[in-house]
């Protein structure tokens, strides 16, 4: 009797362990937090294709090319140019997109982009977007979200959502996008990556949209369909963003794969595309201070840097530096008084080069 109960009870165990996951907004980002990426443009022979109940995908193989860690930064952080439109009323958090390469619109220089999500117990949506146009920052709002996420999730789940936007561009004209996004959870089972073994549900997007461009000098504008996107995502439980993802264009039968990304621990001379986060030694002492307080940082080679303090609802209150310092350690103190710094919660906003770092201050 007690050899049948054993064997009963493993039986349970394997079961248990095998169930497929459910994903709630719990177990997605929230501001402050941040994740390592490897990144890759190959997955070898694998057919990323392949899925279903209980499916094992082995990702093991895979080889990173560079690395990038990817933030989530809260409303109160974000440059007062965005804060005119995405607050703690409209947006969880905010982070830099690096996908974006260019826009499809003649005299236009494209360098950044920044994406805003708004989480709630039902969903995660993408709420608007800032893209540095000709070195200008233009933040815009989405008159029809994008919903990435609809919770709870489960396999067998199917949603869809046609999402919109537009962005005059000074001098130049106008730019927008329409697009219609399908969500099918198509698989659960276990997944092997390089850094570990994970439980969890697979997310298959298909995404068609088309550009809308207008020329001011021309008067001409004009629709123009764009390839159709497709994104394989891999989540578990507690891991914020995808554990894997693979992203790629669809043309007819045939997928070209554009990004491949995948949570991993960081690694020393990953390639050129870490981010300064993994440069940049940044800390302040005391903390809470009522006083001084030292801010201490350390660059791997020459940039332009800039120190400034913002308030809670994001608002900049002071420059304490600005210009070009040599590699090495710099030592910054700031005294909280001379600032006219009451009690209270601030924060240290450290640019160097394209790169930023945000740090909480207390003062008492």
């Amino acid at each position: 009797m007690k050899k049948i109960t054993f064997i009963i009870s493993c039986l349970l165990l394997v079961t248990v362990s095998k169930a497929q996951i459910t994903i709630t907004n719990s177990d997605m980002p929230v501001a402050g937090d941040s994740v390592m990426l490897s990144i890759t443009n190959t997955i070898g022979t694998i057919d990323e294709t392949l899925t279903g109940p209980n499916y094992n995908w082995d990702y093991s193989t895979l080889t990173y090319n560079s690395q990038q860690e990817q933030k989530f930064d809260s409303p109160f952080t974000f440059p007062s140019i965005y804060a005119l439109l995405f607050s703690v009323l409209n947006t969880s958090f905010g982070m830099e997109n690096r996908n974006l390469t260019s826009l499809p619109i003649p005299g236009v220089t494209f360098s950044a982009a920044y994406d805003f999500y708004k989480e709630s117990s039902s969903s995660l949506k993408q709420v608007g977007s800032g893209y540095t146009i000709n070195g200008t920052p233009l933040p815009f709002l989405y008159t029809a979200d994008d919903v990435r996420y609809t919770f709870p999730m489960n396999y067998g789940n199917t949603d869809s959502c046609d999402y919109k936007y537009g962005l005059p561009i000074p001098t130049i004209g106008y730019y927008g996008q329409t697009g219609h996004r399908v969500n099918v959870i198509d698989g659960w089972g276990t997944l092997i990556t390089p850094l570990d073994t994970f439980q969890t549900l697979r997310v298959k997007s298909i995404i068609t949209s088309s550009d809308t461009i207008y020329l001011s000098s021309l008067s001409f504008g004009s629709n123009v369909p764009q390839p159709k996107r497709v994104e394989y995502k891999w989540l578990a439980a507690g891991k914020q963003i995808p554990v894997l993802e693979i992203d790629g264009t669809i043309n007819g039968t045939n997928i070209t794969l554009t990004n491949v990304a995948y949570q991993d621990v960081y690694h020393s001379g990953a390639g050129v595309n870490e981010l300064a986060e993994n440069q940049l030694d940044f800390s302040l002492f005391p903390n809470p201070s009522s006083d001084n307080v030292a801010l201490q940082f350390s660059l791997i080679a020459a940039s332009s840097v800039k120190i400034t303090i913002a308030d809670v609802i994001g608002k900049t209150l002071a420059s304490v530096e600005e210009g070009v310092q040599t590699t090495g350690t710099h030592l910054k103190v700031i005294n909280t008084k001379d600032l006219n710094l009451s009690k209270g919660v601030y924060f240290i906003i450290l640019q160097s080069g394209n790169d930023r770092e945000v740090k909480k201050l207390v003062v008492q």
